[in-house]
């Protein structure tokens, strides 16, 4: 009989995927470098392949491992929920606190600590998705307060931080006017991909989508090894990057990210953490 995946190891797993980091993943799960490195280790010999591509200090999912990454979400989910239910959980000070995928590095070095100390009567515990996901888990009641992607139709998050979008490309790439615009786009529904998708209409451009990924460094990826261009945010974008000519192609938009909560018996906090949040991110660069 095939083993079953272990809860602790696809939860090391899932922050290692969302971190990109081995040693930021071994603080989160206080364990050893060498034993989430086991861990990993571990499940790859289950899955029979590779969940991850280890380059320099950063880590990269593999196909298997984004299909993996998808269903261990759900796994802990549904194993926290049964938890919580059999054990009354829902305790005044216990809040879960929601955070994109792309920022997951950033508060956990450079916010986290700090919440934990100024905010000592609660007891967070993080999730990470991506923003429209959040959104969708606090109508259900799994998040209670959220670091998203902000909206038109939203109008009660909390303003955090903006910033410039731009069409990237690596330097290598040779763009030819005569084939299609090689692209890169989120393989899921986010406000990014949207906004990706109404600038190639607006330029009426003629392009491939030629990768897919639910993870923005994933994308980032193959624009620096070339296969692709993209939209990407002012922060995420490296020295091995160059921005291609509002001629070609433009972006208009703003990534805006906000804090919201699921209902009025949080919105107590929204507004200090908000504000929390905003002085780290005046004293710090957004990457980790």
């Amino acid at each position: 009989m095939q083993e079953r995946f272990n809860l602790e190891y696809l939860n090391t797993f899932v922050i290692a995927a969302e971190t990109k980091k081995f040693n930021v993943t071994a603080e989160m799960v206080y364990r050893s470098h060498s034993s989430v490195s086991t861990q990993i280790k571990k499940l790859e010999e289950q899955v029979g392949e590779p969940l991850f591509i280890r380059e320099k200090d950063t880590l990269t999912l593999t196909q298997a491992g984004e299909t993996l990454y998808k269903y261990a979400q759900q796994i802990l989910e549904l194993n926290d929920s049964a938890f919580n239910s059999l054990n009354n959980a829902d305790w005044q000070g216990a809040l879960t606190l929601g955070v994109p995928t792309d920022y997951v590095a950033f508060l956990v070095k450079k916010v986290y600590p700090t919440i934990k100390q100024e905010f000592n009567d609660y007891n967070f515990d993080i999730v990470a998705s991506r923003s429209r996901i959040l959104r969708k888990q606090m109508a259900e009641g799994k998040v209670d307060i959220s670091l998203v992607a902000m909206e038109p139709q939203y109008s009660d998050d909390y303003p955090l931080w903006e910033e410039k979008m731009f069409w990237v490309a690596s330097h290598d790439l040779t763009l030819d006017a005569s084939q299609s615009l090689p692209v890169a786009l989120f393989s899921d529904n986010c406000i990014v991909n949207n906004y990706s998708l109404r600038c190639l209409k607006k330029t009426d451009a003629n392009f491939k989508v030629v990768f897919k990924s639910t993870m923005m460094d994933n994308i980032a990826s193959a624009v620096q090894a070339g296969v692709a261009v993209s939209l990407l945010p002012e922060s995420l974008i490296t020295t091995d990057m160059r921005i291609l000519s509002t001629d070609l192609i433009d972006c208009p938009f703003k990534l805006k990210v906000g804090l919201t909560s699921k209902d009025q018996t949080h919105r107590d906090i929204v507004q200090p953490l908000g504000q929390l949040i905003r002085s780290k991110v005046s004293l710090a660069t957004i990457p980790a």
